[in-house]
């Protein structure tokens, strides 16, 4: 049934993204006969253009990378086109702009506007600022932005036909309100997946949505309903979204694929890059005057490295039988494919630089759709080898045999079946040791010395994902798998005092415990029989009385060696 249940789940996602990619495009901008560009030194002018017009290039591509001054200029020459009223472009920081229209009858209007003249549209990430009146409809209106700090504030600049400027079509206004929305639904679903399976990879999806749905609000203009931020501020807080997003990305990758879907020296690397992706992100926010001509390349250089690693990994998952890259595929491709169109339309010389919002946050949809339904597959399949351990550690149970006083497995059991436990991911093993309990036998018998080894039974078997022995007299011995398997270790020990102070009471004295205990290789690619580990624990164990009792001593193993092992409280 598995395989009708994964392409029932490929059909619906189809269906959905077709769905998104249907919506109707943004509304069109006063078409200009003729637009152009150029670069300038700083404290040039218009007048000095119009002195130079071979500077002028008149296509939409050639933009330079962080000019001092960045001049426009659009040409009106059909008489039925609607009189052109303000400037709209994309929302970006500039030190200031200036506006100059020549009517149709030769006079001359100029204007000249700060960052904090720039009106922001809730329609979509772009600033409104309004033409100078003139008595005629403009012929010519030519523009200088003086610091630009990204070529999108040129290459997506238009003329609207009213003062307060237009936006995205209503119908694109609903649909990226939608992907806004479609985020917040799988961040509460992860949520819910995360309490219920405590899995890294639950998390960093979790980190990487919120992440997405603060960016979709910044990148869409939609902060705008709530707040007023200023472009400088928009530009800062999407680009750390950005690298952090990828920064994450990056660790969901790693860790969402099966063990065995990428080598461990690309698993670290990955690992290793996640800051540096992060920190293209924080370059590109710091809004310093002197980074300004190579603020953007900071996000796009990091940005291109995350694409290239996470492209590496989805086809070494693809080449090592992976069956959960299908998911990664399908959610990141059409991300990968827009970051990737993105990235070359501004760094390379012979394109148009342009943000393509609309197309990434459709992207941003087909990820989290994709990765979200992926995660479903991996949440049952994850259940799926959780029902399979425990049926085959009940089967344990019934053919090993059990301590007749404690109920727990003893120790002819579990050096049986120790090989199966630590194929299942029982790596950590812990050897408990009840102090002076010869005491409570002179003292008061070995009733209630019975006793309390069945509080300390109970006590141990409590903790779902461990397995508790008793190895004779008053030593036990724990298997653990699991996040956190050492420090639940010890907090069982810990408890033990309290526990049997509660159910056996009149001792007269505090029962303490100690311990000795292993980690041994969590990633599990190695091999250990049980007799050399509970050596190990057992040395632990002794040093642990050594030092005064009532204390766990414990080592993270990768691997043993003849050389004596360092020791640590």
């Amino acid at each position: 049934m598995d395989w009708i249940w994964r392409r029932v789940v490929l059909f619906g996602l189809v269906a959905l993204l077709s769905g998104l990619f249907g919506m109707p495009a943004a509304a069109a901008p006063i078409r200009a006969s003729q637009s152009c560009h150029a670069s300038g030194a700083a404290g040039e002018r218009l007048a000095d253009l119009d002195r130079a017009p071979q500077r002028w290039i008149c296509s939409d591509v050639s933009y330079e990378t962080g000019p001092d001054s960045l001049f426009l200029r659009f040409r009106l020459d059909d008489p039925a086109a609607p009189r052109a009223q303000s400037l709209v472009t994309h929302a970006s920081p500039f030190a200031a702009i200036t506006i100059r229209v020549i009517d149709e009858g030769g006079a001359l209007g100029i204007a000249r506007y700060t960052k904090a003249d720039a009106r922001h549209l809730v329609t979509g990430p772009m600033m409104v600022l309004p033409l100078p009146q003139t008595r005629y409809a403009p012929r010519e209106v030519a523009v200088r932005i003086d610091k630009p700090w990204n070529k999108v504030i040129g290459s997506e600049a238009r003329l609207d036909s009213t003062a307060e400027g237009t936006g995205w079509d209503m119908s694109v206004v609903v649909a990226m309100a939608a992907i806004c929305g479609m985020l917040i639904v799988p961040l509460l679903l992860n949520f819910g997946f995360y309490i219920v399976l405590r899995r890294e990879f639950v998390l960093w999806h979790i980190v990487m949505v919120g992440l997405m749905l603060v960016q979709s609000v910044f990148g869409t203009g939609f902060i705008h309903i709530l707040a007023n931020p200023d472009a400088a501020t928009e530009i800062s807080i999407n680009s750390l979204c950005y690298g952090a997003v990828a920064g994450s990305g990056l660790m969901f990758v790693v860790t969402f694929l099966e063990p065995t879907a990428l080598p461990r020296s690309l698993r670290r690397l990955f690992i290793a890059c996640a800051p540096l992706v992060f920190a293209g992100g924080v370059f590109t926010a710091l809004q310093f005057d002197v980074l300004r001509p190579w603020s953007a390349l900071g996000i796009y250089i990091a940005i291109s490295f995350a694409i290239c690693l996470i492209f590496g990994a989805l086809v070494t998952a693809w080449r090592r039988g992976s069956k959960l890259v299908i998911f990664l595929m399908i959610g990141w491709a059409p991300t990968l494919l827009v970051g990737v169109y993105r990235i070359g339309s501004y760094l390379l010389p012979g394109t148009r630089p342009t943000e393509s919002v609309i197309l990434f946050q459709l992207a941003l949809a087909a990820e989290v759709l994709a990765n979200s339904l992926g995660i479903v597959i991996r949440f049952l399949e994850l259940r799926r080898e959780r029902d399979l351990a425990h049926a085959r550690a009940t089967e344990l149970e019934g053919v090993a045999g059990r301590d007749a006083l404690t109920g727990l497995w003893n120790r002819h059991s579990i050096e049986r079946r120790f090989n199966d436990l630590f194929c299942l991911g029982y790596r950590t093993m812990a050897v408990i040791d009840l102090d002076h309990f010869k005491r409570i036998n002179d003292r008061h018998g070995h009733a209630v010395g019975d006793a309390v080894l069945k509080v300390v039974a109970a006590t141990l078997a409590e903790d779902p994902e461990a397995c508790a022995i008793r190895m004779g007299g008053e030593e036990f011995l724990m298997l653990l798998r699991g996040p956190g398997s050492a420090d639940r270790a010890d907090r069982c020990r810990r408890a033990l005092s309290t526990r049997i102070a509660a159910v056996v009471p009149g001792l007269g004295h505090v029962v303490t415990a100690s311990m000795g205990l292993v980690e041994h290789d969590l990633s599990g690619t190695l091999d250990v029989e049980f007799a050399v580990l509970y050596s190990h624990c057992d040395g632990l164990l002794y040093e642990a009385k050594r030092l005064g009792r009532n204390r766990t001593m414990r080592e993270r193993l990768t691997g043993f060696t003849p050389e004596p092992l360092a020791r640590s409280a």
